[in-house]
């Protein structure tokens, strides 16, 4: 929250304190902004349509200096673009292959973070990793949001072992740019359980030693949740259009 923060200061914005139900203090403008966010993430604002901030503030009912906060930042992260005078906002229209440009960056960074834990001396400790993924079957967790926040962690972990902090840092400016459509990888149970066999090899793999197979099977296992994700949010984008159509018609 700490850069938020900050780019609410330089833009001279007042945030209204709220307490949560954790008793922790956040701000109207945070909470404005994770639930447009989600609205995004959700197609529920689809991509390029158009939004006023009276429209959006009576929407969401909060004033206008929260949501004038949540959409500077939003805007800042590439999600919306200002247009039509002050008040108005677009959602940017999604662009697949700028996401698959990401996934491709993501590859080659995991790539060589697979083959430089297999070459570490002593071997890199594996076992939180190991404790969630490698059970049995009747063990799985089946919650796709669990699971999606797992293998975030599960590839984030990865990288941070190999020991390179821009390598780190590029990969997690990759992944929240990407997890807009990645979390659509978790939705149906066919897909968790694949994800649980392919994490299962790949750490099998790396306590093995195994170079060769780790990248090959960190390769097909991005280029399975590519797949999927591309499916999902095609599906969803002609949803979006659709329900849009319908509703200008009505």
């Amino acid at each position: 929250m700490t850069s938020r923060m900050t780019q609410a200061e330089e833009s001279g914005i007042e945030l209204v304190h709220t307490t949560g139900k954790d008793g922790e203090k956040s701000t109207l403008g945070q909470v404005v902004y994770d639930r447009i966010k989600e609205d995004i993430f959700e197609f529920r604002m689809a991509p390029g349509r158009r939004y006023s901030e009276q429209e959006l503030a009576t929407k969401l009912g909060v004033s206008r200096t929260p949501l004038r906060f949540a959409l500077h930042v939003l805007a800042r992260e590439g999600y919306l673009d200002r247009v039509g005078g002050h008040a108005g906002w677009l959602v940017k229209p999604f662009d697949l292959g700028y996401y698959e440009d990401l996934y491709d960056f993501r590859t080659q960074i995991e790539l060589i973070a697979v083959r430089r834990l297999c070459a570490m001396d002593p071997a890199p400790d594996l076992r939180e990793l190991c404790a969630f993924w490698r059970v049995p079957k009747r063990a799985r967790v089946m919650d796709g949001k669990t699971v999606a926040r797992e293998d975030e962690k599960l590839h984030s972990t990865l990288v941070a072992l190999a020991g390179n902090k821009e390598m780190l840092r590029t990969h997690s400016d990759l992944t929240e740019r990407i997890r807009i459509i990645r979390r659509l990888d978790f939705i149906e149970p066919a897909r968790i359980k694949a994800a649980f066999d392919e994490h299962d090899k790949i750490l099998g793999a790396l306590l093995a030693r195994k170079a060769g197979d780790a990248e090959m099977l960190i390769r097909a296992h991005i280029g399975a949740s590519r797949a999927e994700i591309r499916h999902i949010t095609l599906h969803r984008l002609s949803q979006a259009t659709q329900q849009g159509a319908q509703a200008r018609e009505a």
